[in-house]
C-alpha cells in the first residue's frame, strides 16, 4: 500500500480536474466567447463593439470581486463556494441565451463575472497550491494549459452548433454542459487540501531531500509564508502588482489585436496560418513556462518569459519576414502564457502558501484590471499612430518594466521577511 502511494499522489488527479475546469469553463470564457461575436450581432442589429463590452463587464465584477472572493475561497468552506460558483456560472452562461437586447447579455455577464471570480483559474489555482510543494510551477501550468487545448476542441463544435442551432441554444447548451460536467469535478473531484483525505503536500515527504542532509536542511524560497495583510504595509508588493499588472497588459491587450496587426502586414490567409500555429503550441508552451519556474525559480522563470515576450513584440514591430514569424509565433505562445501562469506561480513562489487564497485574490484584481484596459489601450496606440508598430514597442518596454518589479519584489520580501524565513 505505501508503495503505490509514492508512485501515486492524488495531487496528480487535482491537476486533471483543474485541467478539465479550464478546457471548459475557461474557454468559453475567454477563447471561445468571440464566436459568437458574429451571430449576435447580426441577430441583434448591434455594432461590435457593444457586443464586445460583455468581455468588460465580466472582467469588471471579477476585479472587483476576486480580493474578497479570494480570502474567502483560502479561509474555508472552499469546496462548497467552488461548486456552487461553478453551477452559478453555468446558469449564468445559459441565460445569453434568453436575452433578446444587448442590454439583457451585459446583465448576463455581470452574473458569469461573479460566478466565474470563484470557478475558474483563481480557485484552481490555491488548490493546487494547497497540494504541491514540490513541482507547483509544473503542475499549476498543466492545469491552466487546459483552456489552449479545450478551446481547440470546442471551437469546432461552438461554429457547428450555431450554424445548425443558433447562438442562443447554442449558449444554452455549453451552459448546462458547464453544469452537467464540471460541478461534479468540483464537489467531487477538487479536495481543497491533501489534510482533508489525510495526506501531506506533494514533495513535502521528499525521499531524496530526507537522504540528503544538506538538502533537508536547505528552506527554499517558496517555503516562505507570509500574510496579505503583512504585505500590504510593504511598499515592494506594490511594485509587485505593478509587475503583475505590465505582464497582463502584454498578454490580455496583445492577444486580441495580434491577427489584425499580422493581417495588415501579411495579408489575411497568412495571418490566419500563423494564428493557427500559435495556438498548436500554446498548450506545450504554458506547460514548459511552469516547468521552467520550478527548475530556475520565480526570478529566473519571469526573466525568461517576459524576455521571450520582449523579443516577440520587437518581432512584431521590426521584423518583415514570414518565415521569422513562425519563430514569432513561438516566441509569443511562450510569452502570452505569462498572463495566464505567472501570476498563479510566481505569487505562490514569492509569497507561499499560507495566505495564498487572500494574497492572490489581491493580485488577481490587478490582472483583470490589465484585462479591461489592455486591449482598448493597444487598439487606442493604433488609432493614434495608425499603426501597431508603436503599441509592440510599448509591449516590449512593459515586458521589462514587469521583470524589473517582479525581481525587485522578489528580492526585497526575502530581506524583509528573513528573520521569518530563518524561524521555518
Amino acid at each position: 500500500m505505501e508503495t503505490k502511494q509514492k508512485k501515486f499522489h492524488y495531487g496528480f488527479v487535482i491537476v486533471f480536474g483543474g485541467f478539465m475546469i479550464m478546457a471548459l469553463l475557461h474557454s468559453m470564457l475567454q477563447t471561445c466567447f468571440s464566436l459568437f461575436l458574429v451571430p449576435v450581432t447580426e441577430g441583434m442589429g448591434v455594432l461590435r463593439t457593444q457586443f464586445s463590452l460583455c468581455t468588460s463587464v465580466v472582467a469588471i465584477v471579477t476585479m472587483i470581486l476576486s480580493p474578497k472572493l479570494g480570502k474567502v475561497l483560502g479561509k474555508g468552506n472552499t469546496r462548497m463556494i467552488f461548486t456552487i460558483c461553478v453551477a452559478g456560472m453555468g446558469l449564468a452562461y445559459a441565460s445569453y441565451s434568453l436575452a433578446t437586447q444587448i442590454w439583457h447579455m451585459y446583465i448576463s455577464a455581470a452574473f458569469v463575472g461573479a460566478f466565474s471570480c470563484g470557478a475558474v483559474a483563481m480557485p484552481v489555482s490555491i488548490i493546487i497550491a494547497n497540494w504541491f510543494e514540490k513541482g507547483r510551477g509544473t503542475a499549476m501550468s498543466i492545469a491552466l494549459a487546459g483552456s489552449g487545448l479545450g478551446g481547440t476542441v470546442i471551437t469546432p463544435i461552438i461554429n457547428k452548433l450555431i450554424q445548425n442551432q443558433g447562438y442562443s441554444r447554442t449558449f444554452l447548451i455549453f451552459g448546462l454542459a458547464m453544469i452537467i460536467i464540471e460541478v461534479p469535478i468540483a464537489f467531487f473531484v477538487m479536495r481543497p487540501k491533501p489534510e482533508d483525505m489525510g495526506l501531506r503536500p506533494f514533495g513535502a515527504d521528499d525521499p531524496k531531500k530526507a537522504a540528503d542532509p544538506k538538502k533537508a536542511a536547505k528552506k527554499p524560497a517558496a517555503q516562505l509564508n507570509v500574510t496579505l495583510a503583512e504585505l500590504k504595509k510593504q511598499p515592494f508588493f506594490y511594485v509587485y502588482m505593478l509587475g503583475i499588472f505590465a505582464m497582463c497588459i502584454c498578454g490580455y491587450g496583445s492577444l486580441a489585436q495580434l491577427s489584425a496587426s499580422l493581417t495588415d502586414s501579411f495579408g489575411a490567409d497568412f495571418s490566419a496560418t500563423i494564428v493557427a500555429f500559435f495556438l498548436l503550441v500554446l498548450t506545450p508552451a504554458k506547460i514548459s513556462l511552469g516547468w521552467m519556474y520550478d527548475k530556475l525559480g520565480s526570478k529566473f522563470g519571469t526573466v525568461y518569459v517576459m524576455g521571450v515576450y520582449a523579443i516577440a513584440f520587437l518581432m512584431l514591430a521590426f521584423v518583415d519576414s514570414r518565415p521569422l514569424m513562425y519563430v514569432m509565433a513561438i516566441c509569443f505562445s511562450i510569452g502570452i502564457s505569462s498572463g495566464t501562469v505567472s501570476p498563479s506561480v510566481v505569487t505562490a513562489a514569492t509569497f507561499g502558501s499560507k495566505d495564498y487564497g487572500a494574497i492572490f485574490g489581491f493580485v488577481n484584481a490587478g490582472a483583470m484590471l490589465a484585462m479591461v484596459v489592455g486591449s482598448p489601450a493597444i487598439a487606442a496606440v493604433y488609432d493614434a499612430f495608425g499603426s501597431y508598430q508603436m503599441a509592440w514597442i510599448a509591449c516590449a518596454i512593459l515586458s521589462v518594466i514587469s521583470i524589473v518589479c517582479i525581481c525587485y519584489a522578489d528580492t526585497r520580501c526575502k530581506k524583509v521577511f528573513a528573520d521569518k524565513i530563518a524561524a521555518q
